[in-house]
């Protein structure tokens, strides 16, 4: 088992990964935000949604390792409702990968 301190000690990629991942819901909450927050509001959210992905992430990181984060996985997983959907890709991803991949995302990159 890995030592509590090394599952809570900062993890640059970790934190690296978070903040990607933030990025990615702070944009695609955009026209959510525009209608019905307010920057204050956003203000607020945006650490909340950060600080919560860094340690899913932390805590997937060490599922196998830590009887503590494998806990914690599992308690999460457990409150996942029944009726939540199953994640697509954001639009602008498709977009990007299309138009970058000239309309094939399998194709290789020229270099």
């Amino acid at each position: 088992m890995t030592k509590p301190t090394q599952i809570l000690k900062s993890s640059k990629n970790s934190q690296e990964n978070a903040i990607f991942l933030a990025m990615v819901v702070r944009n695609a909450m955009e026209v959510f935000h525009h209608r019905h927050l307010s920057d204050e509001q956003m203000k607020e959210l945006n650490p909340i949604i950060r600080n919560a992905i860094y340690t899913g992430l932390q805590a997937l990181r060490h599922y196998f390792r830590s009887e503590g984060a494998r806990s914690f996985v599992n308690f999460q997983k457990k409150l996942i409702p029944n009726y939540w959907e199953q994640p697509e890709l954001l639009t602008d991803f498709v977009k990007t990968v299309k138009m970058m991949n000239g309309g094939n995302e399998n194709k290789p990159k020229k270099g």
